[in-house]
């Protein structure tokens, strides 16, 4: 029930924070500082679409779709071996992909052996 039960006001708050404000904005064309921003006029609304997700376990179609792009590596760059690809995720399924995985941070000792460790982040 912990990895599934519905994430705290909070919880999604310290999410939000702790992602960077500038990152590129998502197909929607929203960064986290603007959600930051906005906080107080669109929390209620992402409130309810992370609540919706805990209860049906399904995601909107399209919510996770990506984008592939390339940063040059050097300046003026001109063969492809200069560009490194770079994935770009909605913010809405990057804050699901954090509440969750937040979770399984604090339960990680008891599914993984502690030989393994040393393959886990913290």
């Amino acid at each position: 029930m912990f990895l599934i039960g519905k994430s705290e006001k909070s919880d999604v708050k310290r999410v939000v924070w702790d992602c960077e404000n500038s990152k590129s904005l998502g197909s929607h064309g929203v960064n986290f500082g603007f959600i930051k921003e906005f906080w107080e006029m669109i929390k209620a609304d992402l409130l309810r679409f992370i609540s919706e997700f805990h209860a049906y376990s399904r995601l909107a179609k399209g919510i996770n779709s990506y984008f592939i792009t390339l940063i040059p590596k050097v300046e003026n760059p001109t063969k492809l071996i200069e560009f490194r690809p770079i994935s770009l995720i909605a913010s809405m399924y990057k804050i699901i992909s954090k509440l969750l995985t937040n979770r399984l941070k604090s339960v990680m000792h008891q599914v993984i052996s502690k030989t393994q460790f040393a393959f886990l982040e913290g």
